[in-house]
Formats: structure tokens, C-alpha cells, sequence
């Protein structure tokens, strides 16, 4: 089955061979783990890679950081954001539901209003940015920052799964960012979504270690065994796991 499927390669070295070549076009895949595991990195080096080397254009939705830091700390790895963004071949959109505006914490209304679905409007958001630059991979970053704005959990698996259908639907490949650590309850994004990465940052004796895991792909055959992650000046890179006697 998944032979025959087509395939979007992730441009992160060694994650390919683990998921049989790529993952499956026009689905969504949650990118879930702590802070400090390389989600973000994981995702721009995804939409990084796929305007520059497959001709994909990408749109980056930001919920949490500024777009300029979050352009400044991709330099260390000699991504140029800017010089894709100028050929729209990238869109970087801030929808931070509060941003710091002359000195002072203000609410962005122009995306959520105070209204009771914001999922619906950053579908709407997500849609027309895609028309624009003819978008084939899409990453959100983070999701979880939506869902802590509702208090009935139906109501966010509804939204949720109307944002990933329409996305779908559109014909985008998408990344969906989730914070989440081991000692949590599952979250409701991972039940919706074709497949599940799981991203790690633990202590290892005197060290802090990054790991991947490919924890659920539907349709696809997979890995699922625990890969040591390094960054480097190029970005991250899968490596293969440690054999213990």
C-alpha cells in the first residue's frame, strides 16, 4: 500500500528511510514533544527544504514566538529565510493571540475577535495563504496554544478536525506542532491525525539527549525504534540507534 502512495520527503536527513521514503502527500502529521526537543527546528528544516530543494512553497504559522527571532535563530543553520519569503516560495504568518505592541501586551483581534472558534478562523487564515503562494506544505506551530482556549474538548477535536480536513482537502502536506511531555495526558491532536512523531529531551547521566520517534503513520511502514537526534550547522539529523548488549 504505502509503495504506491505518493510521498513528500522531509529534507531531514535519515527520517526518510524510517517512514519508507516520505511522508504521505496531502495528510497531516502531529509533531508532538517538550520544550527543548526540536519541534520548531524539525519544522522549519521541513518547509526550509521543501521550497528550496522540491520546488514546494510552504506557509509557517507562528502561535508563540516572534517571526524575526524565529528567522535570526534559523542563520545558525545558513537557512535564508528572507530570501525565500522575497520569492514566495515561504509565508510566515504571527497569529500570537497577544503580541507586545509599543511597550504594551495588547490582543491581536484581527484573528480571533474573542470569538469561541479560533480554529475556524485560522483555517480561514491558513486557506488564503495557500491560495496565495500555491503552498504544498504547511506548518502550525503550536496547536496546543489554540486548544488551551477551549473548555469543552469536543468542541476542539471538532475544530481541530475541520482545520485538518480543509487542509487536506486543499492538497497540502501539514506539520502540526504539539507540546507535550511523557508524564501528560494524551492529547486530543493525536487522535486525529495520520501520524505521530514523537520528539524527546531527556537526561542521559551528565547529558541532556534529543531522540525521535516515529510513534504512529497510518498506511506506511515504519520504524518505530527510538533514533538519537544532533544539530548542527545544517540543521537536524537522524541518526541511527544505539545498540545496547
Amino acid at each position: 500500500m504505502d509503495s504506491t502512495y505518493p510521498k513528500v520527503k522531509t529534507g531531514i536527513p535519515g527520517l526518510d528511510s524510517m517512514i519508507s521514503g516520505g511522508l504521505k502527500k496531502n495528510r497531516s502529521v502531529i509533531i508532538s514533544g517538550p520544550p527543548g526537543s526540536g519541534k520548531t527546528t524539525f519544522g522549519l528544516q521541513f518547509l526550509y527544504s521543501g521550497a528550496r530543494d522540491f520546488d514546494e512553497p510552504g506557509v509557517y504559522v507562528t502561535m508563540s514566538q516572534n517571526i524575526d527571532e524565529i528567522k535570526n535563530d534559523c542563520k545558525s543553520f545558513g537557512w535564508d529565510f528572507d530570501d525565500l519569503i522575497n520569492k514566495d516560495k515561504i509565508m510566515m504568518i504571527d497569529a500570537r493571540p497577544f503580541k507586545i505592541q509599543d511597550e504594551l501586551i495588547g490582543k491581536d483581534d484581527s484573528l480571533y475577535r474573542g470569538e469561541q472558534m479560533p480554529f475556524e478562523h485560522l483555517t480561514k487564515l491558513l486557506l488564503s495563504s495557500i491560495k496565495r503562494i500555491e503552498a504544498k506544505r504547511v506548518v502550525i506551530d503550536s496547536v496546543t496554544i489554540l486548544a488551551m482556549q477551549y473548555l469543552d474538548k469536543f468542541y476542539m477535536r471538532q475544530g481541530l478536525q475541520g482545520m485538518i480536513q480543509a487542509l487536506e482537502n486543499y492538497g497540502v502536506t501539514s506539520l502540526i506542532i504539539s507540546e507535550h511531555s511523557e508524564n501528560n495526558e494524551i492529547p486530543l491532536e493525536w487522535f486525529v491525525t495520520s501520524g505521530i512523531i514523537q520528539l524527546r529531551h531527556t537526561r542521559k547521566e551528565d547529558t541532556m539527549e534529543r531522540t525521535i520517534q516515529v510513534t504512529k503513520m497510518r498506511g506506511i511502514k515504519h520504524s518505530q525504534q527510538i533514533h538519537p537526534i544532533i544539530l548542527d550547522g545544517d540543521g537536524m539529523h537522524i541518526q541511527h540507534p544505539r545498540l545496547t548488549p
